[in-house]
């Protein structure tokens, strides 16, 4: 991209960009936690003999590769830009929350979860509601808004050509104390249609959906095709997935800082404390995922 097109008027095959390998010309699911993270997904899944294709279940492997230094290494320009927007003196879980918000506001391009340029379209749509919850202490690092048969070629939610029309659940990814999570539980019971999966560092877990399920958060009805459901919230995926999530604390944000700094005992203190929340709306008419946030 010469900056002579716009990317976000490009028409997209998928919710996310197919890999130009050959093997994998087929595949169309891939579990939404590694949306923003593209690179290390397909690094992670090289060795799967096959990739799902119409269905997460039909060809699920669960041996993603280990994580390695790959998956944490940047090109030159991001890291010098991470340098600058990241690497400011952290002494508070305030100025943790603060990062998180003015990400969320468009005032940062960058972010250790992803490996993108600031902000995807779709995430525009909501983030008033994220700086909101940011700003309780819910670090988001993954979301997309409910949508309900928007028009194939939609310039912010559109993608797999024109003629159809594309759904979407509400989704958030987010990491909170335990003390945030406990009252976000009791706050889901009044919204049935919420799902979650909870989980921390050392893989203390809290859930309310199956071991194995596998949730379609993303579909598309496009003229003559069955249904396309290219994202899903996959519970296995997402044990795998947070071990990632939670190294890029250290090994993405906390190494920013030089050895010592008071700045990285914070960011441990939370890395080690915290938890990594798989939240879904599975209401994609009438719900609002962000009620739930409201009184905590």
């Amino acid at each position: 991209n010469l900056g002579l097109i716009e990317e976000s008027k490009i028409s997209r095959s998928l919710p996310w960009r197919p890999p130009t390998n050959v093997f994998r010309v087929k595949e169309d699911v891939r579990p939404i936690f590694w949306a923003n993270r593209p690179k290390s997904y397909i690094s992670r899944t090289l060795g799967w003999d096959q990739y799902p294709h119409g269905r997460w279940g039909d060809s699920r492997n669960p041996s993603y590769g280990a994580l390695t230094d790959y998956q944490f290494t940047r090109p030159r320009g991001r890291g010098k830009k991470l340098q600058e927007e990241w690497a400011v003196p952290v002494k508070s879980v305030e100025d943790i929350n603060e990062r998180f918000m003015n990400f969320c506001q468009g005032k940062l391009t960058s972010s250790p979860w992803s490996e993108l340029d600031g902000l995807q379209p779709e995430t525009k749509i909501i983030d008033d509601q994220l700086v909101k919850i940011n700003q309780k202490g819910f670090l988001t690092i993954n979301s997309q808004p409910a949508v309900n048969g928007e028009r194939s070629d939609s310039t912010s939610v559109g993608w797999g050509g024109p003629g159809g029309y594309v759904y979407q659940k509400a989704y958030l990814e987010f990491f909170c104390s335990k003390e945030k999570l406990d009252q976000l539980i009791e706050k889901s019971k009044a919204f049935p249609s919420l799902t979650y999966i909870a989980v921390n560092k050392d893989g203390e877990s809290f859930s309310n959906i199956p071991t194995n399920a596998v949730n379609a958060v993303t579909w598309g009805v496009f003229p003559g095709k069955e249904i396309v459901q290219p994202t899903v919230v996959d519970s296995a995926s997402f044990m795998v997935w947070k071990d990632e999530a939670f190294e890029i604390w250290s090994k993405g944000w906390a190494c920013l800082f030089p050895e010592g700094d008071s700045s990285r005992e914070i960011l441990d203190k939370v890395q080690k404390s915290y938890f990594l929340v798989s939240l879904v709306d599975n209401d994609y008419i009438n719900g609002d995922l962000f009620a739930a946030f409201k009184e905590i």
